[in-house]
């Protein structure tokens, strides 16, 4: 190949990656634009993808119940997302029990999963005992339809009966989102919005080294209100059962200190390292914490 010839096509390389990087920024939206896009819109259902529940055989009417709620709370994960960090069960669980507690009869759950591997999945469910009804589609018919921001943090939507968009953002991921998840269902209004505030976390790594099977082992991990308003730990979620937390429940005033205590009990040989997301009103929620060491016998 002549210098005229690697010239030009120097030129058309560079010349097709502006145009594409050019396709690609305007591609991206804002927050502001999505929301107003978004806000409500009615979110199209495909008929007859497969239902599917946790040890149990497929339950039509079950399913079905979902979408006959005066509330959805509807949650969209693609292949790309769908791993163990992604999905996310242990939280989701959480939130279902404490809106099946607030709201009794009054949200659905309507979760939708595009997964890489039928199988993975399969354990995920059965590792973190998920037996919530799910849909599976497994060539994104729904996005499809739909055509969901491409952004994983807004696949996540509230709808009404109408199944008409009323708000967008995952509310296990943001406190704030949440609220005013709550807020909408419990009367259709906004309520005052969540004061955020910063939080300084001593360490975000423990090492506990080498530790017996079975035995129990604790991280205490120190966190610091450094902003301006009240800092409220809603919920510390953990990757596994071999895991436990607890904390102070009570606001935490500006200037103030609480503590987090892990503890990790081992339930096989060989290296471990664990996660623990400490959700709160920051804009950095959740917090990640891990504890990591090698367990012996």
């Amino acid at each position: 190949m002549n210098y005229k010839h690697k010239l030009f096509l120097s030129l058309f390389i560079i010349f097709a990656f502006s145009i594409n990087n050019c396709r690609d920024r305007r591609k991206e939206k804002s927050v502001t634009e999505i929301v107003r896009e978004w806000i409500g819109k009615e979110i199209l259902f495909p008929e007859n993808l497969p239902c599917f529940v946790l040890g149990k055989e497929t339950l039509p009417e079950v399913c079905r119940e979902l979408f006959q709620k005066e509330y959805k709370i509807f949650r969209y994960i693609d292949s790309t997302g769908c791993s163990s960090c992604e999905l996310k069960l242990t939280e989701w669980k959480k939130l279902i029990e404490e809106t099946d507690g607030l709201f009794p009869g009054k949200v659905g759950f309507v979760l939708y999963f595009q997964p890489k591997s039928m199988r993975e999945m399969y354990y995920l469910f059965m590792h973190e005992k998920f037996n919530h009804p799910v849909f599976i589609d497994t060539i994104g018919i729904i996005n499809h339809l739909n055509e969901f921001p491409k952004k994983i943090e807004y696949q996540c939507f509230l709808l009404n009966s109408d199944n008409k968009v009323l708000a967008i953002g995952n509310p296990v991921s943001k406190l704030n989102i949440w609220e005013l998840y709550k807020s909408l269902i419990s009367g259709g209004k906004i309520s005052d919005p969540v004061l955020m505030t910063t939080a300084k976390i001593d360490k975000t790594k423990y090492l506990f080294g080498c530790v017996r099977n079975k035995s129990i082992n604790t991280a205490v991990f120190k966190v610091l209100n450094t902003g301006n308003h009240p800092l409220v730990i809603s919920r510390v979620s953990v990757t596994c059962g071999c895991v436990k937390a607890n904390w102070d429940e009570q606001p935490l005033k500006p200037g103030e200190t609480t503590t987090i205590q892990v503890e990790m009990t081992p339930d096989e040989t060989g290296h471990f390292i664990k996660t623990i997301a400490v959700y709160c009103n920051t804009n950095d929620s959740p917090l990640r914490l891990t504890v990591s060491g090698t367990t012996i016998e």
